[in-house]
């Protein structure tokens, strides 16, 4: 914002078993810490340089703005993602629309993230270093996007008081945090969307709906971005607990002061609310559940970077972007490297090379096929891998080998490779079985 796995006894752990009874026990494992800024983790808007910090903190216990926190993040025993299955939700009745294009430019932009999924040249590339442990396994980029849905049944009757936008125009209706989540829990069970930390839904209103975490918390920052500039422009939060989490992020309209990015490469208001995607689904794979990488403030890794964009590649006839994403430009906010120490616009590290081979080259049904990986990477001589057989088996070792039972007459077999800092990359291969 957990996963099962299997469990190997470290040699301390073994050595307990065959001591004496009076030995101590071994001290249980530590659970999940829960991120100190609550369930719902979002992008504090931009501040007028007069305020100072404790005034547009979205946690009343957070001492500094989110941008100056320059310790490192640290993992609190939550899960991870290592997948990331996309499904966009825009929800706009009657009286409400989205700008022209608006949504075409979200859906190019999903569609060119999913492109360009296991390199390192844009911000997704850099959260690879994150992980969760037992067994040990990073955030992997690897994105699916399940495309679209355009929403036009009505809004519900305000759950919050509707107060002024940061653009200076009255919203006209006010959700809360509750109101919003029935809304994503409704989507996902009329369209079968399967619940995990694998999927997330992300839910875009149009301009002139607010939302508020409670009824009641529009003096204390838990609503979108009001003039009073105390809130968020959007957050990312979950439903439910544990493997069975629906994660889900709300976009609110952000082509507002406060919460603009401050360039448009694309000429369009979305660019704003790409910007805060990028932000939110980062944070929400390596922090799905709250409970898994932020600083000793709650700050999670694009907090800490917030509106930190980095050196602009060129520009538009609109703008300037900062990204090249399957050839699109995009002006999105730097994320914070514990490797690097800094914020980063992209994994600048060295990543390892892998390739595969099997034998025999002509697989039968029922036969052992012998798998063999070769690995290059400078300075590196281990590695993880992740088989992945077209008969939905898996398998851990350098070199497994396995038995197709059934027939499958032509496939993919899928090896990722991953190094000790979590850099990846990944090979497929057709097979074909008789």
């Amino acid at each position: 914002m957990s996963t099962a796995a299997s469990y190997a006894a470290t040699a301390d752990e073994a050595a307990a078993v065959a001591a004496p009874a009076r030995a101590p026990a071994p001290p249980p494992p530590r659970g999940p810490a829960a991120n100190p800024n609550g369930a719902v983790l979002g992008v504090v808007p931009r501040r007028p340089a007069a305020l100072v910090p404790s005034d547009y903190s979205t946690n009343a216990a957070a001492a500094s703005p989110r941008a100056a926190a320059q310790t490192q993040v640290t993992y609190h025993n939550g899960p991870v993602v290592h997948s990331s299955s996309v499904y966009t939700l825009f929800w706009a009745p009657s009286g409400y629309a989205f700008p022209a294009n608006y949504a075409q430019i979200v859906n190019q932009y999903f569609n060119d993230v999913a492109h360009d999924n296991w390199t390192t040249s844009n911000v997704y590339g850099s959260v690879v270093q994150y992980y969760e442990t037992n067994p040990k396994r990073f955030v992997s980029y690897n994105i699916l996007y399940r495309g679209p849905t355009v929403d036009t049944s009505p809004f519900p009757k305000s759950g919050c008081p509707n107060y002024t936008l940061a653009d200076n125009t009255q919203s006209t209706v006010c959700l809360t945090r509750a109101q919003l989540q029935n809304k994503v829990a409704s989507f996902a069970s009329s369209h079968s969307i399967p619940s995990g930390l694998g999927t997330e839904i992300f839910l875009f209103t149009p301009q002139g709906v607010a939302s508020c975490t409670t009824p009641t918390s529009l003096t204390s920052g838990g609503c979108y971005n009001p003039i009073q500039y105390n809130g968020y422009c959007a957050f990312h939060s979950h439903i439910g607990s544990g493997d069975q989490a629906v994660v889900y992020a709300n976009m609110s309209y952000d082509a507002i002061q406060g919460c603009t990015s401050g360039q448009s490469p694309n000429g369009n208001a979305a660019d704003a609310v790409l910007n805060n995607i990028a932000h939110e689904h980062n944070e929400s794979m390596t922090d799905p559940l709250g409970t898994g990488w932020y600083d000793n403030a709650g700050h999670e890794i694009a907090d800490k970077c917030h509106l930190n964009f980095g050196k602009a590649l060129g520009s538009t006839s609109t703008g300037k972007y900062n990204q090249l994403i399957n050839g699109h430009g995009y002006w999105l906010q730097t994320l914070w490297s514990n490797r690097a120490h800094a914020c980063v616009q992209w994994n600048t590290f060295p990543q390892p090379s892998a390739s595969f081979t099997f034998s025999p080259t002509q697989p039968k049904r029922g036969k052992k096929v012998a798998f063999k990986s070769s690995v290059n990477e400078a300075g590196i001589s281990k590695w993880s891998y992740r088989w992945t057989f077209p008969d939905g088996a898996t398998a851990t070792a350098a070199n497994p080998s396995h038995v197709f039972q059934t027939i499958v007459f032509q496939g993919n077999v899928v090896l990722v490779v991953a190094d000790p800092k979590g850099d990846q990359t990944r090979v497929v291969r057709s097979i074909t079985v008789q």
